[in-house]
């Protein structure tokens, strides 16, 4: 509904380091706009407070102008001090110009969201200290006056309150979106870390680990285990007469072929150059030999494999 919006501002993936600056700083000039027009027509002609209703007017033109600057020059780094000095400045003129009389002081909550999130929690600190200080200041000089709670007020309360919902709910949004980016960035770094690039089998470290794992559980269970040593006699031959394309497709259809005539349950892994380890878990002796035979007759008579046919397929097993 609100594209129209966004797609004139910078467009980043979500993995880059401004995506979600650049989201605050269209999601705060549009929430700016939308505040400074309700905020003008109100103090304009329901309150008759004119020189409020100018404050809130100044700070709808500059929440256009910059909006269409950004939008032009792309520049997020300058937007985003843009943004935090037009709040802070807007937000503490307002305050100071009614005394931080009526609940205006409760603006001053949104400064540290903004600054700290846009300008980095070194500056964040400065200006939230800064109008925190003034805030202070204000309270003090009120001590002796005799506070009136009006309708000025419950508008601050509840426009603050508003605010402060719409700043949490896209800092929630962000923390999940990055815990859900970082959760999948981690899945395929593992899948990375622990798969042979060239037949998409598990490497030598993932093997190892994950044998060490079941020889343990072996003798734990008094299970057994087949581990089962597929290697091609005279490999070199093949990517000497074919080239090393051949070779290296005649190793990923071999995997492939292993892979799906095997049992679930199964792990398969590349050792490294031509050999391919696997072992079946909870399997008869008898039953995994009949299967390793099965993919090595089906291993000579797939196509692919046709140019290592007159070289042998050599096959050893180990029980425990």
């Amino acid at each position: 509904m609100l594209d129209f919006w966004y797609k004139g501002l910078p467009q980043y993936p979500k993995d880059h380091k401004d995506f979600w600056r650049t989201r605050l700083i269209a999601h705060s000039l549009l929430t700016a706009t939308c505040y400074f027009l309700v905020l003008t027509l109100l103090n304009l002609f329901y309150f008759h407070s004119y020189d409020i209703a100018a404050i809130d007017a100044l700070g709808l033109v500059i929440s256009l102008a910059i909006y269409g600057w950004f939008s032009k020059t792309a520049n997020v780094s300058a937007a985003a001090w843009a943004v935090t000095f037009m709040v802070v400045s807007l937000i503490m003129t307002f305050v100071i110009s009614v005394g931080g009389l009526a609940h205006s002081l409760f603006w001053a909550t949104l400064i540290p969201p903004f600054a700290f999130f846009l300008v980095g929690r070194n500056w964040g600190s400065i200006f939230s200290a800064i109008a925190f200080c003034i805030c202070a200041y204000l309270t003090y000089k009120q001590q002796q006056l005799t506070v009136t709670i009006g309708l000025g007020s419950l508008f601050n309360i509840i426009e603050v309150s508003i605010a402060h919902i719409l700043i949490f709910r896209f800092y929630e949004k962000t923390r999940f979106s990055a815990y859900a980016h970082l959760t999948t960035r981690n899945i395929e770094i593992q899948h990375l870390a622990e798969t042979d690039k060239l037949t998409g089998l598990y490497n030598r470290q993932k093997f190892d680990y994950a044998l060490s794992q079941v020889i343990t559980s072996s003798k734990e269970t008094k299970t057994t285990n087949c581990l089962f040593i597929c290697d091609i006699d005279h490999f070199k031959k093949i990517n000497d007469a074919y080239g090393h394309l051949v070779g290296d497709k005649v190793l990923a259809e071999f995997a492939k072929l292993i892979k799906s005539n095997m049992p679930n349950h199964s792990l398969i892994a590349r050792w490294g150059g031509r050999r391919v380890y696997y072992y079946f878990t909870k399997h008869l002796t008898d039953q995994c030999i009949n299967t390793s035979k099965r993919v090595k007759r089906l291993y000579f008579d797939a196509p692919c494999c046709q140019h290592s046919a007159n070289h042998k397929h050599r096959g050893s097993y180990h029980q425990f």
